[in-house]
């Protein structure tokens, strides 16, 4: 995004043939984790993820995605929390936890 001038906020451009669609899994896990944070049981989400036809047609991109996005959360949540967000860092924690109950779930 380009500063289009004093007084005139910059607009970005998206560019449509740039544009692509990922798995129909990734959607199913990212939203995975949350649930188990929001209170659902790990393995009622482990086995939503196993049955649902988005996650159930590519096991290993569901799984793969998942144990990226936990360790991603893991990492992070050991770093110094940003100013700004002082409950970054607890989510992170929290998020990393449903995460690897998840995998332990997809793993066994």
């Amino acid at each position: 995004m380009r500063d289009a001038g004093p007084g005139r906020p910059s607009v970005p451009v998206v560019i449509a043939e740039n544009a692509t669609t990922g798995p129909a899994c990734i959607d199913a896990a990212s939203l995975a984790p949350q649930l188990v944070l929001a209170g659902h049981a790990p393995a009622d989400i482990a086995r939503l993820l196993h049955e649902h036809p988005a996650t159930a047609s590519n096991p290993d991109t569901t799984t793969a995605f998942l144990a990226a996005l936990t360790g991603h959360w893991h990492r992070n949540a050991r770093k110094p929390a940003p100013p700004g967000a002082p409950g970054l860092r607890t989510y992170q924690h929290r998020a990393a936890a449903a995460g690897l109950a998840l995998l332990g779930y997809r793993l066994s």
